[in-house]
């Protein structure tokens, strides 16, 4: 008489507590751009990263406070973005320089809704000052070794690089904010050009 075997179940898989906390944020973000942090609800939040309301508490006491999170996560990507460019050595500086601004011109005008959506948690101002002043001294040291090695010229390398930064960083804000009619693939082409004018490559 034939008979069944019983196949254990595969023990549920526990996800660890950083995945979940990253989960969080990712739903942060798809909901929190779709309904602002003040429509929006734990229940939302939970629902779209795919764990029960209880979860959420364990890594948040509050959807602002998830908010907040997901605000200096975002901020530190776009850090990231300065950091790799500038610390490939493989590329002259002077290019370096060109590409670091065209490309955090163009994250913050990808993520506008980020910005409008999350600009106004708590902190959001220290936190953005922070990451500010680093890029700023990452693309002042660089454009400072650019001067020193002969790689590209300019005066005041670091005050320069300040002014670059802020003047096409804010007309990214002010495009994403619409605070002007700005055409986001000219500013990003105009912030390439501007470096190149300031930081000109070095006469053989």
């Amino acid at each position: 008489m034939p008979t069944s075997t019983a196949h254990p179940r595969s023990p549920r898989r526990v996800r660890p507590a950083q995945e979940r906390r990253r989960d969080l944020l990712d739903a942060a973000l798809i909901v929190f751009t779709q309904r602002g942090v003040a429509e929006a609800t734990v229940e939302e939040l939970t629902r779209t990263a795919g764990m029960s309301k209880g979860s959420f508490y364990l890594h948040f006491k509050t959807k602002e406070e998830l908010a907040a999170a997901a605000w200096a996560r975002h901020m530190e990507s776009f850090a990231e973005v300065g950091e790799r460019i500038l610390g490939d050595e493989d590329v002259p500086i002077g290019d370096r320089l060109v590409s670091v601004l065209q490309e955090l011109t163009r994250f913050a005008l990808a993520h506008g809704d980020v910005h409008r959506a999350l600009y106004g948690v708590a902190g959001a101002d220290a936190v953005k000052d922070d990451v500010n002043e680093r890029l700023i001294a990452m693309i002042a040291a660089a454009a400072v070794t650019g001067v020193q090695t002969d790689a590209i010229q300019a005066t005041e390398p670091a005050l320069v690089a300040r002014a670059l930064y802020h003047g096409f960083c804010g007309a990214a804000t002010d495009a994403v904010a619409s605070a002007a009619q700005i055409d986001h693939e000219d500013l990003v082409r105009s912030a390439g050009s501007m470096t190149r004018a300031v930081f000109p490559p070095t006469a053989a």
